[in-house]
């Protein structure tokens, strides 16, 4: 990856590998993102009705989660600022909107990538 539509176009092939042929009106990729990692979850959403059933676990699931690391990274380079999540949310036509978190999570110690009580 090396630039940041590079990973949004790993962003768009998980949930491309998570919607396989099903019908679908907008589908979505969530991302929390820790220190050396981010865990990544797929939707879709079709007539209205949301389905989170995967076909199968998309191999790109890790492409995904590096994705969002790049875009992490590329964020706080440009302005300081760290995302903790991201939503992905891609249309049939190929336009997309993605939403940051700059939330950081409640209890989550960085030092170990830890998340609880501390």
């Amino acid at each position: 990856m090396n630039t940041v539509e590079d990973a949004y176009g790993e962003l768009a092939k998980g949930i491309f590998d998570f919607i396989g042929s099903r019908s679908w009106d907008r589908a979505f990729c969530s991302c929390q993102i820790y220190r050396q990692m981010a865990s990544t979850t797929y939707w879709l959403e079709v007539c209205g009705n949301v389905d989170k059933k995967a076909l199968g676990w998309p191999d790109t699931c890790i492409d995904s989660g590096r994705a969002a690391l790049f875009i992490r990274d590329d964020i706080l380079k440009g302005n300081g600022q760290r995302i903790w999540g991201l939503i992905f949310t891609l249309y049939p036509d190929g336009k997309f909107n993605i939403e940051y978190d700059y939330t950081k999570p409640e209890g989550y110690e960085e030092t170990d990538d830890v998340v609880g009580e501390i």
